[in-house]
């Protein structure tokens, strides 16, 4: 449950590229605004995931994603209504600070069910789901919005409606264990005064790069890739996002054989630099054809690239010392590198196009920034040690250790 809420708020996010054809020629947009536009949703996370993910922690998950799946329609509802650019800026923005809140909840849910040894594997399947049902979701929208003659507003008011669905459905089915919120916010304030110690260790920056780089990238592609091939190569929006979804859901598939590969092995750093090549040659690629099928491939390969992601998500769970509020400042890093990631890659091309006089060369540096898996490959420690965690169940704990 909480991968499909969580889903919903990056479908809105994430087809925004197949989106803007329709914005555009409806307001008047240059491809400056489309790009502010298309980052406007991460700008808070830049400034407000370290402090709003320590706030979010405080409470139960159940009735915390209640709320932002609340906050999520309303401000889906501000956006369709949104007769002006600047009313469109404000309820995207708004929509990206609530989507942001979801992942504390996440990453408290994971530690109340799941060892720590387990953690990666139920990332990658937890990634697999979001990539195929995104890729789903990226696939649909064109057919969406064509069904709706183009009119991008009741395709946004027909998300707002997902939204209170999953609102109802979400207070239904899910069910909590462990520690009760009130024996969370009692924490000591010596746990409060190691959050700088914690952001600042070496394997949890090293694990940030990666994650803005890989953002960058991907999202520089899901805003401007449908543009870019329908300008250039007359390539419909129905391929376009056939093709962008093709990455996702390949993405979601090998992040299963990825994340099994480094929970065997230990050899995540290795598979890391492997990747970073691998997304760039295949985000490179698909700036330089205009064949389907080419383009097919070469999104199969950056797709699989995708794959690293839980295992770079991940890190966060598996630092020193780690407890429940450690992981949930851990992961509001992630977020702040996510987000930039994500502000930056559409900016940056936007505003690149009136420079280089057309898309292409924006894309390809977009694409270049794959390589800092690369660096996070080479600067990460091996892999720890994985242990069970306190909030492993007492069947996990009984474990025998393996006879030497």
């Amino acid at each position: 449950m909480w991968v499909a809420c969580s889903l919903a708020g990056f479908i809105v996010v994430s087809n925004i590229g197949l989106l803007l054809p329709a914005i555009s020629e409806d307001l008047g947009l240059s491809s400056g605004q489309q790009g502010v536009l298309s980052s406007a949703a991460f700008w808070g996370a830049m400034v407000m995931a370290i402090p709003l993910t320590w706030w979010m922690s405080r409470y139960s998950p159940r009735w915390a994603v209640t709320v932002i799946l609340a906050l999520c329609a309303a401000f889906l509802l501000l956006q369709a209504w949104a007769p002006a650019f600047g009313l469109l800026i404000v309820g995207r923005l708004a929509f990206g600070l609530a989507l942001l809140a979801i992942d504390p909840p996440g990453a408290m849910l994971v530690q109340q069910w799941f060892a720590q040894r387990q953690i990666v594997m139920v990332n990658s399947i937890g990634n697999a789901l979001f990539g195929v049902l995104l890729g789903v979701g990226l696939l649909a929208t064109p057919f969406i919005l064509h069904a709706l003659g183009s009119d991008w507003r009741m395709t946004l008011y027909i998300f707002a409606a997902c939204f209170g669905v999953l609102a109802v459905m979400w207070m239904g089915l899910v069910r909590e264990r462990g520690a009760e919120p009130r024996k969370r916010r009692g924490e000591s304030a010596q746990e409060t005064g190691q959050v700088w110690r914690i952001l600042t260790q070496r394997d949890l920056l090293a694990a940030g790069l990666g994650m803005l780089g890989l953002n960058l990238a991907m999202n520089a592609f899901l805003t401007f890739f449908p543009t870019y091939v329908l300008r250039t190569y007359d390539i419909s929006l129905e391929w376009s996002g056939g093709i962008l979804a093709m990455q996702l859901i390949t993405g979601g598939a090998a992040g299963l054989g990825i994340g099994y590969l480094v929970t065997t092995t230990g050899r995540r750093r290795e598979v890391l630099v492997a990747l970073g090549l691998l997304m760039t040659a295949g985000y490179v690629g698909m700036t330089l054809t205009g064949s389907v099928p080419l383009l097919l491939a070469l999104s199969f390969l950056a797709g699989a690239a995708l794959g690293g992601s839980p295992i770079i998500y991940s890190v966060s769970f598996q630092l020193p010392g780690s407890t429940p509020k450690r992981v949930a400042i851990a992961v509001s890093m992630m977020m702040v590198t996510i987000a930039t990631g994500t502000v930056v890659g559409p900016l940056m091309t936007g505003f690149l196009e009136g420079v280089f006089d057309g898309l292409q060369v924006p894309l390809i540096i977009a694409g270049c920034s794959g390589l800092s898996l690369c660096v996070t490959g080479l600067v990460l420690r091996r892999m720890p040690k994985l242990v069970p965690t306190p909030t492993a169940t007492a069947q996990e704990r009984r474990e025998p250790t393996p006879a030497k």
